[in-house]
């Protein structure tokens, strides 16, 4: 049986300063192409029929980094992009919470799916064009393919629950930090979660941020 491989794009000195990215297109960090470097090592060994990656050079690097020397190129689909954050693109968390309390709880403390900063997307809204991705896709790929799909911590949740067939209500049931790798293997009958929101170790590891 072939899986897809979920992998959030490498730490950012955005993430590192708990400033909400979103749609900005933020570059990786030196740690960042570390973490990914060490995951990439882990994953030679895979042989991917595709590789998909969200528009932003974060997540093309990442999976650049992963697949480098394979031959496999990297497709681009903006539909894999992070939530719009609108007005709150660049502020730090701490920054939302002091202009915007009432918001800044719906989103953070009650994972509200409904909920859209102002000028922004909602969980659903996000959902809604993330599986226009996966079905624009998963019918491309046979089930013994492996595909590896670089993104973000929304797009990447909304993923899983497109392959685990759950309910959208389940959307921030799912830790994703930044270099992470979750594996979902398909069969006829539905998708399994065999890992996710793995990790490799290394010596500079540290957790960041989830924007």
């Amino acid at each position: 049986m072939g899986s897809w491989y979920l992998v959030r794009h490498g730490n950012t000195q955005w993430n590192l300063e708990n400033r909400i990215q979103g749609h900005t297109d933020v570059p990786l960090c030196e740690l960042g192409r570390s973490r990914v470097r060490t995951l990439a090592t882990e994953l030679s060994k895979t042989s991917f029929s595709a590789v998909y990656s969200s528009d932003l050079s974060r997540t093309v690097e990442t999976a650049q980094i992963i697949v480098n020397g394979s031959g496999v190129a990297v497709q681009t689909n903006p539909d894999l992009r992070e939530f719009s954050y609108g007005d709150w693109e660049g502020l730090t968390l701490d920054e939302v919470q002091a202009r915007d309390a009432s918001g800044y709880a719906q989103r953070f403390n009650q994972s509200d799916v409904d909920f859209a900063a102002p000028g922004g997307e909602s969980a659903i809204q996000l959902l809604s064009r993330v599986r226009r991705f996966y079905r624009s896709t998963s019918d491309r790929h046979g089930p013994d393919e492996d595909v590896l799909v670089t993104a973000h911590g929304g797009s990447i949740r909304a993923l899983a629950l497109c392959l685990l067939g759950l309910p959208e209500e389940l959307f921030w049931r799912f830790r994703v930090d930044c270099a992470s790798l979750s594996v979902i293997r398909r069969y006829s009958t539905g998708g399994v979660l065999e890992l996710w929101n793995y990790i490799p170790q290394t010596d500079s590891d540290s957790m960041a941020g989830e924007q």
